[in-house]
């Protein structure tokens, strides 16, 4: 009789982890507390940056400081008493500084073109119909200190072999017509893919239960069954106990409560996305793109445009702030032609496992053996998710991977 192993959480990372493990023959068992991806893993922008920077960078401090109490801001962070947020925005502070940054960047470079070989080879054994684009991404100016900052990003990712091109205005407008005449150039990261998270999360779900894994949804795992340090399975909130012989901790944002039960802390905070699903606008953007001094992103999507962003830290909720909704098409109006003409056709907010330092948490629970930890993505966690779950396979199939996880450790904190 194959293992068993349970996965906690059903998003991007836990519906691919059960995929992979199905595929190999091992017996799987995934629990959602929620339906199939309303988290963060439906509603993202879908852009699949390779190598992309981490949350937080030198200087951003000071500009968080400034953007606290500004609803309109990128980051914004409501006031209010709130212990666990102050200890990781001290955290956070230690992480913005250049060394730090460097550091982030040498491993989130390395795991970016693992995530493009994944991603690559996961809809073409699968044929996956998820509006798949190889196409790269646009990171878009309206102005030339903009654009200044832009190429320094650029500069940074071609460091470490990904390749980018510098389009003006004109030569943008020439490939994308949708972008008004104010706009002053783009680069656009050739290495990179978009994807339709929805579709892509449900059918990577499909064929995990083809290769014969079980999934339940709306079934909220209470807390582990542990017995002389070792986890043998979880117990659900009904009181129901399942047994396995190892278990995948990927619940975004929840993990961290479920891990503080055994004593392992994930410092992270919810990080608040929104986004609005429009009709298309005429002309319509046909590859994603990031509105560079807005922090708005742009994907085609649905046969319909989704704009998406923000960072909020207000907690786990899901309260939508209306005002965070309309900063979205504010934003993509001064880039696009038409955004006033479309309509909106739904709107969304979830929440992203921000950690504190900028990497995410991958790796066998420092305190409990056979418990495998896989959350806080931040806003990378649709991209780098099969990633992570290949990752995750690979140690329960064979205790070992081809990427060095030890920086992603938990006992780092």
């Amino acid at each position: 009789m194959s293992s068993h192993t349970i996965i906690v959480g059903g998003g991007i990372i836990g519906v691919t982890t059960a995929y992979y493990l199905a595929r190999a023959g091992h017996r799987v068992t995934l629990l959602e507390r929620n339906q199939l991806h309303e988290g963060a893993s439906k509603g993202n922008a879908g852009i699949i940056a390779l190598g992309h920077p981490p949350l937080g960078r030198p200087g951003l401090v000071w500009k968080t400081i400034k953007w606290m109490l500004d609803g309109g801001s990128p980051l914004y962070i409501p006031p209010r008493v709130d212990f666990g947020l102050f200890a990781w925005m001290w955290r956070f502070r230690s992480a913005c500084t250049p060394a730090h940054f460097n550091h982030c960047m040498n491993i989130l470079a390395q795991l970016g073109w693992e995530t493009g070989e994944c991603w690559d080879k996961l809809v073409a054994d699968e044929s996956l119909d998820c509006e798949y684009n190889t196409g790269g991404w646009l990171d878009v100016f309206l102005t030339r200190e903009g654009m200044d900052h832009g190429l320094e990003d650029a500069r940074l990712l071609n460091k470490h072999d990904y390749k980018t091109t510098t389009l003006s205005g004109d030569q943008l407008r020439a490939f994308q017509p949708a972008f008004l005449p104010e706009v002053v150039g783009a680069v656009h990261y050739t290495d990179s893919r978009f994807a339709n998270p929805r579709r892509a999360v449900e059918q990577i779900a499909d064929r995990a239960k083809k290769h014969g894994a079980t999934l339940r949804f709306q079934t909220p795992v209470k807390s582990f069954v542990t017995s002389n340090g070792v986890c043998s399975g979880v117990t659900l909130e009904t009181g129901e106990q399942l047994h396995a012989d190892s278990v995948v901790l990927a619940a975004g944002v929840w993990s961290d409560a479920l891990a503080r039960q055994f004593g392992v802390r994930i410092p992270m905070q919810a990080g608040k996305g929104y986004h609005l699903n429009l009709t298309a606008p005429d002309p319509c953007p046909t590859v994603s793109c990031v509105l560079n001094e807005t922090f708005v992103a742009v994907t085609p999507m649905d046969g319909g445009l989704r704009l998406a962003g923000t960072v909020e830290l207000s907690g786990i909720n899901h309260k939508i702030y209306r005002r965070r909704l309309e900063m979205l098409p504010e934003g993509a109006r001064k880039y696009l032609h038409g955004i006033d003409q479309t309509i909106v056709k739904s709107e969304w907010c979830g929440l992203r496992p921000c950690t504190a330092d900028g990497l995410p948490v991958i790796g066998w629970a420092p305190k409990l053996r056979n418990l495998f930890i896989a959350a806080g993505h931040a806003k990378y966690g649709f991209a780098y998710g099969p990633a992570t779950a290949r990752i995750a396979a690979d140690h329960i199939l064979s205790n070992g991977s081809a990427i060095d996880i030890r920086p992603f450790n938990a006992d780092r904190f």
